[in-house]
């Protein structure tokens, strides 16, 4: 019985460790353009939150940071209320965003080699059609 129990404890601490080494795939920038517009995301790790930024053409669009626990963070964006919670699904971030009446769902996955991000964006209220947009990491400059 107590092998059994160790062995089960080194198969959890190693999935943890993984899944932790997964999750840091996704911090850094990330880069995509649509139809001439340059978007980037930025993600870095701050404790146990997030804090994501978009921007558009090199202005600032968005920022938020939250816990990765889901607990609801409460903020302002652009001035306007927002109420935002983060958690993992694995080795994707998933971000839910309400601003009003409208609820948006993001899910952050980094490929295996941490050189590409699908950005996955789910219109929940009102519903509508998701979007994935692809994005490659930003060269850091050293």
């Amino acid at each position: 019985m107590k092998l059994l129990i160790s062995l089960v404890s080194i198969a959890l601490w190693g999935a943890c460790a993984a899944a932790a080494a997964d999750r840091q795939t996704l911090i850094g920038a990330w880069h995509a353009q649509d139809g001439g517009a340059s978007k980037t995301w930025t993600l870095t790790a701050n404790g146990d939150a997030m804090h994501i930024v978009r921007a558009e053409n090199d202005q600032k669009v968005s920022e938020v940071e939250c816990n990765t626990s889901g607990r609801e963070c409460e903020l302002k964006d652009a001035g306007k209320p927002v109420k935002v919670s983060m958690w993992f699904n694995g080795s994707k971030l998933v971000v839910m965003e309400t601003r009003g009446t409208e609820v948006l769902k993001r899910r952050f996955a980094a490929s295996d080699d941490g050189n590409a991000m699908e950005l996955e964006t789910i219109p929940i209220v009102p519903q509508g059609k998701s979007e994935t947009v692809h994005l490659t990491r930003t060269p850091t400059s050293h």
